[in-house]
């Protein structure tokens, strides 16, 4: 086998990654690990894909400990029981071969610079250990229920609620259900037996969500949450059957949960600062409240999912959001739907979301990019001279330029999947405010590139 010069750790458009991968990323691993936790989804490649990163690691001198067949919060939480923890799956789209998922043991996603460092086995390989020193594995087929036990205790609202779940035949409808039944919710339950043979819709707001939508026109006052198949991704309906979009649910969340510490992207929506900082007053009806006196704050970080779980960590936040994935620092840092579903039923016993959504205000947002042939150096040098002209006070430099205004915001970043572009986002609740917003920064960075 030609020897590739990096890790291929998930499917690419263009090529899918291999069991021949598996066996690169457990003697990768072996470099700075000891004991591996290994958890797979339903995808019939999984098992393929996990028996060679098993062998690997073993072969390597790496302990394992294989939880089996779970969702992706199970395996977030179980990942404590090692010094990291990886994941089989293909989560992005169904069709393609499985890939593996990297976790930290608090059940956030590795970090870039932690997956780089894994390449350096193609540098500075490590001697494979002999026959006398090969790792050991020990099986657990209990995680699914310890998640189940965890997650309840941590729900100690009751609720009455009527709501509609979709487990899409993957492994949350081992626990979905099941907690929103110990919660007393009024629970009807689809898809929800595992089924490897189920075609699975994506959740998103643009999926095919008929059968959920049918049974909420014959049922009354009921909401709906279809989740994907591993647990980490949900959409949501209100009780007439509108699809409220992640960032919506996200503001729900957090004016029912009134968590101190919020840890979100830097291109979020100004609705999750106004709910947070309670300049939208949505009328929740809630039995949770922030401390009084104590610091709370929204902590905005770079748009990349292992940067969302590092500062969830680092700043012991209540709550993170990236890219329509919930995580509750309270089980791990991992994207959880299941809990958000159980958050969602308990918050809509006394809460109606169609009125809640009715008082949020309508945020227009606009983005375009523009080609750059500098170096990054060169645009950040004109950039910080030519700042003045947006005469903007709030300037934040983390990962970008983000302006604030009081009637909306504009961020300026390098494109993060291109080498040569920059992004211009901006937003605003009124239409001709966000339009000379982008034509101004617009005109900045046009300003910045001739400069150079």
């Amino acid at each position: 086998m030609a020897q590739p010069d990096k890790l291929l750790l998930r499917s690419s458009p263009t090529e899918d990654t291999s069991p021949e991968m598996g066996l690169l990323l457990g003697h990768a691993l072996a470099m700075d690990y000891h004991t591996v936790v290994i958890a797979t989804d339903m995808m019939k490649s999984s098992t393929m894909m996990k028996e060679a990163l098993v062998s690997s690691l073993l072969a390597s001198g790496v302990d394992v400990v294989d939880i089996g067949c779970t969702s992706a919060p199970v395996a977030g939480m179980s990942a404590r029981l090692g010094d990291c923890c990886v994941y089989i799956s293909e989560y992005r789209e169904y069709g393609l071969i499985s890939g593996y998922l990297l976790l930290n043991p608090d059940g956030g996603l590795f970090r870039k610079d932690q997956i780089r460092h894994l390449d350096k086995v193609f540098t500075d390989s490590k001697p494979m250990p002999d026959c006398k020193n090969i790792g050991s594995i020990r099986k657990i087929n209990t995680a699914v229920e310890e998640y189940n036990v965890k997650l309840r205790s941590t729900l100690v609202e009751r609720t009455a609620s009527p709501i509609i779940v979709d487990c899409n035949c993957g492994t949350s409808a081992e626990s979905a259900p099941q907690i929103l039944n110990a919660l007393g919710a009024d629970v009807l339950s689809i898809n929800a037996q595992r089924d490897l043979n189920y075609r699975s819709r994506s959740p998103s707001p643009d999926s095919d969500l008929h059968d959920l939508k049918t049974l909420l026109e014959g049922e009354n006052g009921y909401i709906g949450v279809s989740i994907n198949l591993i647990g980490t991704l949900m959409t949501v309906l209100d009780e007439k059957g509108r699809v409220i979009t992640p960032e919506q649910v996200l503001a729900l969340i957090i004016a029912y949960l009134k968590p101190q510490h919020v840890v979100v992207p830097n291109d979020v929506t100004s609705l999750i600062d106004d709910v947070f900082y309670g300049r939208i007053d949505l009328g929740m009806d809630t039995p949770f409240q922030r401390e009084e006196g104590s610091e709370s704050s929204i902590i905005k970080v770079a748009p990349d999912a292992g940067m969302v779980c590092e500062a969830i960590s680092e700043n012991n936040a209540d709550l993170g959001y990236f890219n329509g994935g919930y995580m509750f620092n309270n089980i791990s840092v991992m994207a959880d739907a299941i809990q958000a579903t159980a958050i969602l039923a308990q918050l809509s016993g006394n809460n109606s979301i169609n009125r809640l959504l009715d008082s949020i205000p309508t945020y227009h947002s606009d983005r375009k990019r523009l080609r750059y042939q500098c170096t990054p150096e060169q645009f950040s040098r004109m950039m910080e001279e030519n700042l003045p002209v947006l005469r903007c006070d709030n300037v934040s430099r983390d990962y970008g330029w983000r302006f604030d205004f009081d009637e909306g915001w504009t961020l300026i970043r390098f494109a993060k999947d291109s080498d040569d572009e920059i992004e211009i986002v901006s937003e605003s609740t009124d239409r001709a405010f966000l339009i000379g917003l982008m034509e101004v920064a617009s005109d900045l960075v046009e300003s910045c590139l001739m400069g150079q």
